[in-house]
């Protein structure tokens, strides 16, 4: 029985990433069901319901919002979140990555064997990935470790996505400097928060610790990612 889940997981994956696939995603989706779409063409962890909710709400941001993503490996949730933004013509997002195959113990190996394989590294698969969604123009880069781009940031944030390095103290670090810039009324998302019993931690305790009233409301949580809104600066 497991076998046969299995063998029809991997037939609907495949199907999925087709011309068909598209066009289930368009119908179900409407415009933003291309870039679901696409992103799933790109290998990621972000897929099904949390893809979804993530370009859903980053779609509904008003005005020319600022969007950050912390970890973006190959640009499967950038796809997500920059080509919201392209569908309503306004906003940028900025990806955070170090882009050398750094990251948890649990991650890097992953990333170390992706790295060996693409010809000329991650970062230049990232920008071919952004490039074939048509989305250069509604994204830019900041290359190195997100608590120390955190540093020379100035800019409020309407939506901050947190999917980098889960080492626990990175994550708080990286949530500490970011966090502050985080408008009231916007929207933090953090990957692999919840339903992830693997190690390590960090995004699961950065959520039960730190994304809580009075500070937050959740908002919704969709397969592994927590989704919230911010109600006030911290004290």
């Amino acid at each position: 029985m497991n076998r046969v889940l299995s063998f029809l997981t991997r037939v609907a994956t495949r199907i999925a990433a087709t011309p068909l696939g598209l066009i289930h995603d368009r119908f179900r989706w409407g415009s933003l069901g291309t870039y679901v779409w696409r992103s799933r063409r790109v290998p990621g962890w972000t897929r099904g319901r949390e893809a979804v909710e993530l370009a859903t709400l980053c779609h509904g941001l008003r005005g020319d919002p600022v969007v950050v993503e912390i970890g973006t490996f190959l640009g499967a949730s950038a796809i997500l979140l920059a080509g919201a933004r392209k569908l309503r013509g306004s906003g940028t997002l900025h990806c955070v990555d170090p882009f050398d195959a750094t990251g948890d113990a649990f991650s890097a190996p992953f990333y170390r064997a992706s790295a060996a394989v693409l010809r000329g590294g991650l970062r230049q698969a990232f920008d071919e990935n952004v490039r074939r969604a048509g989305l250069e123009s509604w994204i830019r880069v900041h290359a190195g470790r997100a608590a120390d781009v955190a540093l020379g940031w100035t800019q409020p944030i309407d939506f901050l996505f947190i999917d980098g390095d889960q080492t626990y103290s990175v994550v708080m670090e990286e949530y500490r400097r970011w966090s502050p810039h985080l408008k009231v009324g916007g929207i933090i998302a953090v990957h692999n928060s919840i339903g992830d019993p693997r190690p390590p931690d960090g995004h699961r305790r950065l959520v039960q610790e730190e994304i809580t009233p009075p500070g937050y409301e959740i908002v919704s949580r969709k397969d592994f990612t927590t989704f919230a809104r911010k109600l006030a600066h911290a004290a």
